[in-house]
């Protein structure tokens, strides 16, 4: 039986910090270098998600205002495709940039009009009903400190298609934010293509991650809590191949787990 659920992290919010006080570029005392990367987890069955990203800000508890604009990177100028940067991969939204230290209460989004979906080869308006996406952070940004942090975008739970007949398409985002030390990974390959598999990374009764496997059958899940995890390979019903489950994943902040090389794949049956 397949399940019904579309975790993709549209965006995932990860900080890793480290130190550089003997960096001839490092930062004043009182500031820490943020930069922000953007990924979507895997899970979206369109051929395209084009984003127009416009503004980011990030809500800083020492700024006057509490809002600090941080620049967009050029490539932004135009909208970008959010499926290209599944399973693992991230695009820079801008530099990094100092702030002063204290804590991160929230990153903003301000999206224009163009944004669009690609279904069956057919370029569709994305309608988004508030052009403002706030991502709750908090978290404290040490003087001298360097920070990654990753907005992670749930795309397949955020499109919805509008049951009027019209073929209107809805796009309420859905972002989860999470700090480096508190981020799991699960990665591995699936085989074969002709399985059509989908991959589930389960704790418990709770499904807290699905992914669509890439051409050559690499899958990976990030933003999880720590915890013994199955990780399920449904294969699709038309395929004629049998479901498989690995038990006992470990995983544990900061780290990788890896349920699978190109070595060793998962290997689905008939």
């Amino acid at each position: 039986m397949k399940r019904i659920f579309y975790s993709v992290s549209f965006f995932t919010v990860l900080l890793t910090a480290a130190c550089s006080k003997n960096d001839s570029n490092s930062n004043t005392e009182g500031q820490a270098k943020v930069q922000l990367v953007l990924t979507d987890a895997p899970g979206l069955n369109y051929e395209a998600l084009y984003l127009d990203i416009k503004e980011v800000s990030i809500n800083n508890s020492t700024a006057d205002d509490g809002w600090i604009s941080y620049p967009v990177a050029p490539i932004f100028a135009q909208p970008i495709n959010i499926l290209n940067y599944r399973n693992g991969k991230t695009i820079a939204i801008g530099d990094p940039v100092s702030l002063p230290a204290g804590k991160i209460e929230q990153i903003r989004l301000v999206l224009g009009n163009n944004n669009t979906i690609v279904v069956n080869g057919q370029t569709e308006k994305l309608t988004v009903p508030s052009g403002v996406v706030k991502i709750n952070l908090h978290h404290e940004l040490s003087p001298n400190g360097v920070y990654k942090i990753w907005v992670d975008f749930d795309a397949a739970r955020s499109i919805k298609v509008h049951e009027t007949g019209n073929g209107k398409y809805i796009m309420r985002p859905v972002i989860k934010a999470f700090a480096d030390q508190a981020n799991g990974q699960i990665r591995g390959y699936v085989k074969p293509a002709e399985a059509g598999a989908w991959v589930y990374a389960l704790q418990g009764v709770d499904t807290l991650g699905s992914a669509i496997p890439a051409p050559d059958g690499f899958y990976q899940f990030v933003g999880l809590p720590s915890g013994s995890y199955s990780v399920s390979f449904d294969a699709s019903d038309v395929s004629g191949y049998k479901d498989a489950v690995v038990n006992n994943v470990n995983v544990v902040y900061g780290q990788v787990t890896d349920v699978g090389t190109l070595a060793t794949p998962i290997v689905l049956i008939k």
